[in-house]
């Protein structure tokens, strides 16, 4: 399918999606599946006419494409690299072998190595990239856009909480995101099932999708969880202010191994809504440092149920407190996420590394 946004044509590709996607083999066909019609279509037509590439995303084959196709089109390339897949496969265990985790390491900064310029999303990335001899002067940490407009503190979650049968004395936390394996969502039940006899004002709303959506639903059937635990599937974006305001405080869960590989979307959404935010993660984690520094929230060990339930119970019995984390996470997103600095910052570097580029063609 092809279709033109904001002046923009964009080329939709039908490639294989995993029935399994914990499965390396089906992870891999689903990248190489869309890279082969991709670079067949760009074969075959001869109107995509290009100043510079730029690769978006955490999929190492689709890299590799963005170096082929600059070296055959002759422009350069520049990566914009949201996660560290190779190293993400390793830490959730998707690779469980030493030889193909090598592999896939080479293969993942072969792709990156010859771009002209990297924007990185946070310093572990940044010293990632320079310990497989990529250039520090090539390297710009510039961290994720958040639409500050769309994504903000708003009054209306009383809405929100009515749909789903919830009362105003009910404390509410709320996880939003994937649901996938090293979000570790499991957790989160075990709490709610510690809390659900103690205190049945507490009530939790899981929303999203992914692996172990249908893992998640069978266990809260099985512990008896219907009446404090809501499901939903992902909602619009122009719902989410009303949703984060709807809960007295927001949820990121990871698995204790993942630490320097990824930047969950999900916090900086979670901080632009100006709401406090429990976080259990690996306290060396970009996510812990993050929250760290916006000092909106509490960070508690991964993978453990009564960790999580003996925040909650803390969170829910000062109101000042959580008021304070909110102000604190909004004016910390208003500091570093705004889409249009970040938009401004990434346009200067892409000047500044297409300029010197040209400038050493001149030369050559």
């Amino acid at each position: 399918m092809r279709e033109c946004i904001s002046h923009v044509d964009v080329h939709r590709l039908a490639h294989f999606i995993p029935s399994t996607p914990r499965k390396m083999i089906q992870r891999l066909l689903m990248e190489f599946s869309f890279s082969l019609i991709a670079a067949l279509i760009l074969l075959a037509s001869r109107s995509f006419k290009m100043d510079i590439i730029i690769y978006v995303g955490a999929q190492p084959s689709i890299a590799m494409l963005a170096r082929l196709v600059a070296w055959w089109k002759g422009v350069p390339y520049v990566v914009v690299i949201n996660d560290l897949a190779a190293q993400a496969a390793v830490d959730v265990e998707t690779v469980k072998t030493k030889w193909l985790a090598r592999i896939l390491e080479t293969f993942e900064y072969a792709a990156y190595r010859r771009a002209i310029g990297a924007i990185v999303l946070c310093p572990s990335f940044k010293k990632a990239l320079e310990a497989h001899q990529y250039q520090e002067r090539r390297i710009r940490i510039i961290p994720s856009p958040v639409d500050l407009n769309m994504i903000r503190p708003v009054n209306d979650g009383h809405m929100f909480r009515e749909a789903l049968r919830l009362s105003a004395r009910d404390f509410v936390v709320l996880y939003s995101g994937s649901m996938g394996i090293k979000q570790g969502l499991t957790n989160v039940l075990a709490a709610a099932r510690l809390l659900k006899a103690e205190d049945p004002t507490v009530k939790w709303v899981l929303v999203g999708d992914g692996e172990l959506r249908e893992t998640i639903e069978k266990r809260i059937n099985d512990y008896g969880l219907l009446d404090c635990v809501r499901l939903l599937p992902l909602q619009p974006e122009a719902r989410m202010s009303v949703m984060f305001s709807a809960a007295d405080v927001l949820l990121l869960n990871q698995l204790s191994n993942v630490k320097d590989t990824v930047i969950p979307s999900k916090l900086l959404t979670y901080i632009s809504a100006g709401r406090p935010v429990i976080a259990a993660v690996n306290p060396e984690s970009q996510g812990a440092m993050v929250l760290s520094e916006a000092g909106g929230g509490l960070i508690i060990p991964p993978e453990d149920p009564k960790a999580m339930a003996e925040a909650v119970k803390r969170l829910m019995t000062d109101q000042q407190t959580l008021e304070s984390m909110g102000k604190a996470n909004r004016e910390y997103a208003e500091k570093n996420f705004d889409r249009h600095k970040i938009v401004a910052a990434q346009e200067q570097f892409l000047l500044e590394v297409v300029r010197k580029a040209k400038q050493t063609e001149g030369k050559a």
